[in-house]
């Protein structure tokens, strides 16, 4: 399976530095139109439920998001739905 361009964009946008809410909010409303029923988003669904750049535990940050969405990537990748 490939990864949808839409999650590919707001991905990249984080990955390319961009540690706002508003890409963090993007990157979950592309996830819960398109890959809401597959369990190989849940992780990052949750990282980005606790996304809080600079306020530390139990909260997450822009580091921890980025390691989750290339998981998450990879895994969309690999197997199939």
């Amino acid at each position: 399976m490939t990864v949808s361009e839409r999650l590919h964009e707001a991905a990249a946008n984080i990955l390319a530095g961009d540690d706002s809410i508003a890409a963090a909010q993007a990157l979950e409303g592309v996830l819960l139109d398109e890959y809401f029923d597959d369990a190989r988003a849940d992780e990052l669904l949750y990282t980005l439920s606790l996304y809080s750049p600079g306020t530390g535990a139990p909260y997450s940050d822009a580091e921890e998001l980025r390691k989750v969405i290339i998981a998450t990537l990879e895994q969309l990748s690999d197997r199939p739905r």
